[in-house]
């Protein structure tokens, strides 16, 4: 057999090893996503290889709860990550929580360890349901060492928030807001100072429910009113629910939050202090009587408020 033989046959057999050896090397981890609310939010899943310390990342729609990600032979723990504004920034990951859920019907569930899923070969397949949205700060900072701080960290939260409406639950139409309207203020008990804060909010185009604008007027030290502003009429409302007439009280921190809204959503949150605790309201827009009618209400402690800040 001629040197040119051989060594074409060497090189088939060398590849052929190889592509085995490749073949051996991959496996599945498929995924249920058991989100507690109604819709699953878009989110990252992310997958860790404990012993490289590679770290895989998969993007999953709105709305979906199935997941299947391909990765070499190794020990994986699996997490995940909100990524939809307005959702609870938090982690959720297959844990010791999860194991003991599944036999036990979720009694005396409280160890929230990470567990490392092992992937062994061409033919493995592990499955995982994500369904522990309520690990530990421990846990919370192991996740995001391995993240490497990538993106805003998890806060420290409220397991009540899981189940608070969110922004994309909500969406508005388009609205065309080339131009400011003509304010109507003849209607409205509003100061000059007020009548300022209206003007340099408008600038920014409108930051709710498609085509309104909506800002925090005074009403002395402490206190704020809602106005809201359409863009289609000109008309400057201040909405007739007895809750939002005054809004008592400065935030422990992170006033800018007092009031949140964005400009393709309907729901709208106003943040007040009530004793030691910040309650947060939610209001949704009804475009037909274009009128705020309330959603919900959530109570967290000031301390509970504020780390999410320091974080």
């Amino acid at each position: 057999m001629s040197g040119y033989h051989i060594v074409v046959r060497l090189f088939l057999a060398v590849m052929g090893s190889l592509g085995l050896s490749a073949g051996a090397l991959a496996g599945v981890i498929e995924g249920v996503v058991a989100f507690p609310s109604r819709l699953t939010p878009s989110m990252t899943l992310y997958v860790s290889d404990l012993d490289t310390s590679r770290l895989h990342s998969v993007q999953l729609a709105r709305g979906q709860a199935k997941f299947t990600v391909e990765v070499p032979t190794g020990r994986y723990v699996v997490f995940l990550a909100p990524n939809d504004p307005g959702a609870p920034n938090i982690y959720g990951a297959y844990t010791q929580y999860s194991l003991c859920t599944a036999h036990n019907a979720g009694n005396n569930c409280d160890d929230h360890a990470l567990v490392a899923v092992a992937v062994a070969g061409k033919s493995a397949r592990a499955a995982v349901t994500i369904d522990d949205w309520y690990v530990t700060d421990i846990v919370a900072d192991q996740l995001d060492r391995i993240r490497g701080n990538a993106g805003e960290p998890p806060a420290r939260f409220d397991p009540e928030l899981l189940s608070a409406p969110r922004f994309s639950e909500y969406p508005s139409g388009a609205f065309d807001a080339s131009a400011p309207p003509e304010l109507e203020f003849a209607a409205n008990d509003l100061s000059d100072d007020d009548r300022e804060i209206l003007r340099r909010a408008l600038a920014g185009g409108p930051n709710f429910a498609g085509h309104v604008t909506a800002a925090l007027t005074r009403c002395g030290p402490g206190c704020g009113r809602l106005v809201l502003i359409d863009w289609s009429t000109g008309a400057v409302q201040a909405p007739s629910l007895q809750s939002l007439a005054e809004i008592q009280g400065t935030l422990p921190c992170r006033n800018d939050e007092a009031l949140l809204s964005r400009r393709d959503s309907r729901l709208l949150s106003i943040s007040r202090v009530h004793g030691n605790a910040v309650v947060t309201e939610f209001y949704v827009w009804n475009q037909k009587s274009a009128a705020l009618v309330q959603s919900s209400e959530y109570q967290r402690s000031s301390q509970t408020f504020c780390a999410i800040a320091a974080r």
